[in-house]
């Protein structure tokens, strides 16, 4: 009696916990044959994107106005590059799906897939702030989220992405070569202002 009580308890909770979720989910790669997904990542002289000093994330919402880094768990998912043939494609070591958390399974989303020099700044927001370059996005994508029904559904790829290039870095001027430059500008100025 006892035995099926808990079976039943243990079925239940299995139930909803996958109603619980409800999120739509998709699988965060750039490499899915079987589905068409083929988009290698570039920097701005077109190598293809290696290592961890570079990362990828995935950004997706209701509207392409209102995008949020996706996540696993609660936390944002960042995926590093892979190396050697792999060059250009990201996969992260432990997840292979995220979650978009405001939208619903099985919903239409707004995804975008974004790049950034790790070098830079821990994250794309960091990087694209300091106005030097360095980042990248995909193409806006309108996909159905996966995740929806019970158990739910698989997460979607990515299907119709494109491969994209960061944006070349350009280094700010430093301090000391705007004074070589600006101080005899100055003087120049001076003695054009002084003279009658």
């Amino acid at each position: 009696m006892k035995l099926s009580s808990i079976t039943g308890l243990v079925a239940l909770s299995f139930f909803l916990s996958f109603e619980a979720s409800g999120q739509g989910t998709f699988f965060l790669q750039n490499y899915s044959p079987p589905d068409g997904v083929n988009a290698p990542v570039f920097d701005a002289q077109g190598a293809p994107l290696a290592g961890s000093d570079y990362l990828a994330e995935l950004w997706g919402g209701p509207a392409a106005d209102s995008l949020a880094p996706a996540v696993s768990f609660g936390s944002r998912v960042m995926a590093p590059f892979l190396t050697g043939r792999g060059a250009g494609y990201f996969q992260h070591m432990s997840v292979v799906d995220v979650e978009i958390p405001s939208v619903p399974g099985g919903a239409w989303t707004w995804l975008q897939v974004r790049a950034w020099d790790a070098r830079l700044g821990p994250t794309y927001e960091a990087v694209v702030a300091l106005g030097l370059g360095g980042y990248g996005e995909s193409n806006f994508l309108h996909l159905i989220a996966g995740g929806a029904g019970v158990p739910p559904s698989l997460p979607a790829p990515l299907v119709g992405l494109q491969s994209f290039s960061l944006r070349e870095i350009v280094p700010e001027p430093r301090a000391v070569w705007l004074l070589l430059v600006g101080i005899p500008l100055l003087l120049c100025f001076r003695r054009h202002r002084s003279q009658p």
